[in-house]
């Protein structure tokens, strides 16, 4: 065992190292969400809403019959709902996914956690509207949106996607088809103009130094191997601000996490829909491919993602990739991303595991990558 597997021990073993998922291939998680009352008296303005938006998609008039609207016990961020809707003419009804986007309305863990701030629900409709398609990127279809400040009314009406969430899988020809469609998002979007993603933030130099900010705020909050740790992952991030900044910028997702991933049949194997854009950014399609592998994978299975990005990347864009420069990317990458999550769960690690989780990521590429920026270890009891 190296040095500084020796030096943080006891946090290698608190968070668990390495897992097979030979064992819970297809175990499904849950989780609680506290259910919220359907307000019938917004149900006129829905109907409007979703009236209109129809029209418009299919250029020429739909009127809807019936609604009924149902709370979603998925509902992570913001309240959303599941609405069927009967329409004039048509046998089958049409399924719909509502999302409020009021920061007022976030649920109880997001309050908690989350600013009140309007952007990132717009970003998301920017992205459907300027740069998502469902015909070439497999998206969601959005039926239409209500967006008045003075009003407080902040939605947006999606095609439903369905409830297969690949998350809750963890076998590996699911999460290869999601690194295959990142990499393909990815090339597709590497060179969009300015015109088209003037509205999304950018992963520049001044974006990672707010980051190496957040961390340096974070560290008197720590003690004994997590503010070790963190320090030396935060020193070895700010040695790599300007070549972070330096990489080739393409759309990124930002969260993209099996929570972010639907998945539906097809009869050449699953069919990837990726939702919650609410975080895209111009920046290095890496760090997708970090969020989606980022956890208790095996080599092999971290691996096996890896390879699909690549081959698929190298596919669309006919240009071979150099497997160290690759690799190297990605530990840094991966090393911010570590850090960006740190800050962000630090003030409120007793909501969430994930201050957990990313204290071992830490651990690992440290370990595994930075050696030679490590300085002097230290003992940890």
């Amino acid at each position: 065992m190296s040095d500084l597997k020796q030096s943080h021990g006891v946090l290698w073993r608190m968070m668990g190292g390495e897992r097979s998922t030979s064992a819970i291939a297809t175990k499904k998680r849950t989780r609680a969400v506290e259910p919220r009352p359907i307000d019938e008296r917004l149900t006129p303005a829905i109907r409007r809403t979703l009236e209109a938006g129809l029209t418009r998609l299919r250029g020429r008039p739909v009127r809807i019959q019936n609604l009924r609207r149902q709370f979603s016990m998925g509902s992570s961020s913001f309240p959303t709902e599941r609405l069927r809707v009967s329409l004039k003419g048509e046998k089958r009804p049409l399924l719909v996914f509502f999302k409020d986007l009021d920061p007022n309305h976030q649920m109880e863990k997001a309050r908690a956690v989350r600013p009140f701030d309007l952007e990132p629900g717009r970003r998301e409709l920017q992205m459907y509207e300027t740069i998502l398609s469902p015909e070439r990127f497999g998206t969601l279809h959005l039926y239409g949106y209500r967006w008045e400040p003075e009003r407080s009314r902040f939605w947006a009406f999606f095609e439903d996607g369905g409830r297969t969430v690949l998350h809750n899988y963890l076998d590996m020809p699911r999460w290869t088809a999601a690194a295959r469609w990142a990499a393909r998002f990815h090339a597709a979007t590497r060179g969009l103009p300015d015109t088209q993603t003037r509205f999304l933030p950018r992963y520049d130099a001044a974006h990672y130094r707010r980051c190496a900010e957040r961390v340096a705020q974070l560290l008197p909050l720590l003690e004994g191997a997590e503010h070790d740790l963190v320090a030396r992952g935060l020193e070895c991030f700010v040695e790599r601000i300007e070549w972070l900044s330096a990489l080739p910028p393409c759309v990124l997702h930002g969260q993209y996490f099996g929570k972010n991933i639907l998945l539906r049949r097809s009869t050449r194997g699953p069919k990837v829909v990726v939702i919650d854009w609410e975080t895209a950014a111009l920046g290095p399609g890496t760090f997708d491919l970090v969020s989606l592998t980022a956890g208790k994978w095996t080599s092999d299975e971290r691996d096996a993602m890896r390879r699909a990005y690549c081959e698929q990347y190298e596919a669309e864009t006919g240009r071979q990739i150099d497997r160290e420069a690759f690799l190297e990317e990605l530990a840094g990458v991966a090393l911010y991303q570590a850090l960006e999550w740190l800050a962000w769960w630090g003030p409120h690690r007793a909501l969430s595991r994930h201050f957990g989780n990313f204290l071992r990521e830490l651990a690992i590429l440290l370990e595994r990558d930075f050696g030679p920026c490590m300085g002097q270890t230290v003992e940890v009891a």
